[in-house]
């Protein structure tokens, strides 16, 4: 069957598969991986926050991936994603990195639900972090693990 028009179908069926959500989730990954900059610029931003908020999980000491975390969430204006980013680092750090912790917070406070940055910036200030728990956790892949694997 090599007809031209079996030739085209197969195209056809070839580009479709190319063209597919899977191929876009596979080239946002390998996005995601190969990024040297802390803010992503690009199509797949929002496919890119799952890769980053996976990769906190996966290696929550990892600044860098923290902080794509954050300005991704920001840049999609993503307050909930953004509030369980903060939360990740901020769990982290604990009280190390207060001038980071804070030039962040000031960077992304005004994306924040005003309950999100009230919270936030109190723990901050009393270098607490067991204060974010007083925010929903289902955000947080680090804090959601932590705080689960204490119940």
């Amino acid at each position: 069957m090599s007809s031209q028009i079996w030739a085209a179908l197969s195209d056809w069926e070839l580009d479709a598969e190319l063209n597919s959500n899977k191929t876009h989730r596979i080239q946002a990954a390998f996005e995601a991986l190969s990024q040297d900059k802390l803010i992503y610029r690009g199509a797949q931003s929002e496919r890119n926050l799952y890769h980053y908020t996976r990769f906190v999980a996966g290696n929550p000491h990892s600044l860098k991936n923290h902080i794509r975390r954050i300005y991704t969430a920001t840049a999609l204006g993503l307050r909930d994603e953004l509030a369980g980013a903060m939360m990740d680092l901020l769990w982290i750090l604990d009280a190390k990195g207060p001038a980071l912790r804070k030039r962040i917070f000031e960077q992304v406070s005004a994306m924040l639900t005003p309950r999100a940055r009230k919270v936030i910036a109190r723990a901050i200030e009393r270098d607490d972090r067991r204060l974010l728990l007083e925010l929903p956790v289902d955000k947080a892949v680090v804090v959601n693990g932590q705080f689960f694997a204490r119940i």
